[in-house]
């Protein structure tokens, strides 16, 4: 965020007025009931971060995309923070995917890059309940800062991930260089298949494809993953 401004401070976290918020929400929903595609939840903010645990703005949001019968797709960091609506996650049927950024496997790396997000075991340990109790999972392998972590975590959570978008690290040069990116895809692709995974590479990552790699037209479609309504 501070490409786009020098000001910027992460942990400076507001909310729109509620009212106007959730008015926003109920209008895109009546907008698009007629061909309701799936809603995603989010980029530049995280809807299971501490602040929503006061607001329990995400499960009013839910509750509005629900009833409109919307599908909707979740990225959290939250950790075990996303199990607090899992009932109205169940609610969804076929409707809802839950996802995690996973980033690392240890622990002194997760605090010192991912300040204030929930650490890798309990973002491991959320997916695999959620999958338990049935809710689709995915993982969403970005930024790639260690690619042996970032491997390690496709072969610790393949049982109770059901589908991978991956791509790299960006905007940080110097790391970026540290990289063999063509070798992490190679081999994230073999572990993908090896496991017979749904997955999608990035466009960012997928220009360091070599030339003999084979990816179907799905592998590298970014809505491939998207959910199809069957409300």
């Amino acid at each position: 965020m501070k490409r786009f401004d020098k000001d910027y401070v992460h942990s400076n976290v507001y909310i729109k007025e509620e009212s106007k918020l959730l008015k926003e929400v109920t209008a895109s929903a009546k907008k698009n009931a007629n061909s309701p595609k799936q809603v995603f939840i989010s980029f530049l903010t995280d809807p299971y971060s501490s602040f929503n645990q006061e607001t329990k703005l995400t499960c009013r949001v839910l509750e509005i995309l629900l009833s409109y019968q919307i599908p909707v797709s979740i990225l959290s960091k939250g950790g075990l923070r996303i199990l607090e609506d899992i009932e109205l996650f169940k609610k969804f049927g076929a409707n809802i995917q839950i996802g995690g950024s996973l980033t690392f496997t240890n622990v002194t790396d997760s605090l010192k890059w991912e300040k204030g997000a929930s650490i890798p075991c309990e973002r491991f340990e959320a997916l695999k309940i959620l999958h338990e109790e049935g809710i689709r999972t995915w993982a969403s392998m970005e930024p790639v800062i260690f690619p042996e972590q970032s491997l390690e975590i496709m072969e610790i959570t393949h049982k109770y991930v059901d589908a991978y978008k991956i791509g790299k690290l960006n905007h940080m040069q110097k790391q970026e260089a540290k990289c063999n990116w063509e070798k992490f895809l190679v081999d994230a692709v073999c572990i993908m298949r090896k496991y017979n995974k749904p997955f999608y590479i990035k466009q960012d990552l997928l220009k360091f494809k070599p030339s003999w790699l084979r990816l179907k037209p799905h592998e590298t479609d970014m809505d491939h993953l998207a959910l199809k309504n069957t409300f």
